[in-house]
């Protein structure tokens, strides 16, 4: 089975994300069975120039796939045509629904050759993400839905959650896939016990609305005891991150945060092991895998209940909420300043043992395997 994947990001950028993580993990757990070609964008979230350590506009070999780095403009619109036209592959697969580079204009080439199309939205049609330019993308699938654009292609679902989403948004008669995205196997070595007064908790992931940043400065203003929060992550969003500094430099001195920057994929799990909790209210996340991480890192999450990790707290392992009342997640922050040194560290071998348990991949490996097959063997009307 021959696939292109296209995505705005990929290796060796880090800043996109949870997209880059998910395409690299498929890649590693699928690539000896399948044959990965990637089209991505050839320069970083953010970044005014293209990477230096690949061969942009040409083929190179990264790991199990072959990734063709796209250059800007009509140039890198004229690359797509060229080798979508060669119809070398069997099923292309779209990470975004907006896109109009990686994903509308390939879908409409490919349509026209009766080729095979997975499109997974990555969280982007959920009520958080569809409040963000919302007149833009309401337009735009008004106009998808009236050219019935959406037959003949299978869309992926990564929670029975995200599944909900797109049939809320695109109708009933759409074909959906759930598969998991295959997620971190890194895990903390040691958990440390914690000594101080102080509770450490971390934020890591792009600093933009659709992360929530801002709600989060918001709740510490009623936190009680001491606590310290540093923030990780490239600022996407330099005019919410000035917002973000206001409410920092208006907190009360029991609460001190600090950014920190931003960090490589491999640093992520072992410093996340190094804090006592992970506190991120995400307006939503298709699956998260930065979420997947703190778990790993054996960190107690405390999230909104706008992902697919749910029931934390009957599970032992956090606290997922309801951001329509955010006084919630301070109560839940003093709960954890007070908590005693043991129970704490006993929740945290919790944690970990329960990542340990949920990342053994088998299960999503499977699952997207099958969706691959599925997508391949199925003739659908265009």
């Amino acid at each position: 089975m021959d696939i292109i994947i296209f995505t705005g990001y990929y290796l060796p950028g880090y800043k996109g994300g949870g997209p880059i993580k998910t395409i690299k993990n498929l890649v590693e757990q699928l690539g000896d069975e399948i044959s990965f070609k990637i089209l991505t964008n050839d320069r970083d979230l953010g970044d005014k120039l293209p990477y230096d350590s690949v061969n942009c506009g040409a083929w190179n070999q990264l790991g199990n796939a072959e990734v063709f780095y796209i250059q800007p403009g009509f140039t890198g619109y004229k690359q797509i045509i060229k080798i979508l036209n060669e119809k070398k592959y069997d099923i292309i697969y779209l990470n975004s629904f907006f896109s109009i580079r990686f994903s509308l204009i390939p879908m409409l080439i490919t349509k026209g050759f009766n080729k095979k199309i997975i499109l997974g939205p990555r969280g982007e049609f959920s009520e958080g993400a569809l409040s963000l330019k919302a007149q833009k993308k309401r337009a735009f699938i008004k106009i998808y839905k009236v050219l019935s654009l959406h037959k003949g292609i299978t869309f992926q679902a990564s929670s029975d959650y995200e599944a909900q989403d797109i049939l809320k948004v695109l109708g009933p008669h759409v074909d959906i896939q759930i598969a998991e995205d295959i997620g971190s196997q890194e895990f903390a070595e040691n958990l440390p016990i914690r000594y101080s007064d102080t509770l450490n908790i971390v934020f890591v992931s792009r600093i933009s609305p659709m992360k929530n940043l801002l709600a989060a400065l918001e709740v510490l203003k009623s936190v009680q005891n001491s606590v310290s929060y540093d923030i990780y992550g490239p600022i996407e969003d330099n005019e919410y991150w000035a917002k973000c500094e206001a409410v920092i430099n208006a907190l009360p001195e029991n609460i001190q945060v600090e950014y920190k920057g931003e960090l490589y994929p491999d640093e992520i799990v072992s410093t996340l092991s190094k804090y006592d909790a992970f506190f991120m209210p995400t307006k939503g996340e298709n699956y998260g895998h930065v979420i997947a991480e703190a778990l790993c890192a054996g960190l107690p999450l405390l999230i909104s209940d706008t992902t697919p990790w749910r029931n934390l707290q009957k599970q032992g392992i956090g606290w997922d909420l309801s951001l329509i009342n955010p006084e919630v997640f301070s109560t839940v922050i003093d709960e954890l300043a007070i908590l005693p040194s043991e129970e704490h560290h006993q929740m945290r071998e919790t944690v970990l043992a329960w990542a340990k348990n949920k990342f053994n991949q088998r299960d999503a490996t499977e699952a997207n395997t099958a969706m691959f097959k599925y997508a391949a063997n199925t003739v659908k009307p265009l």
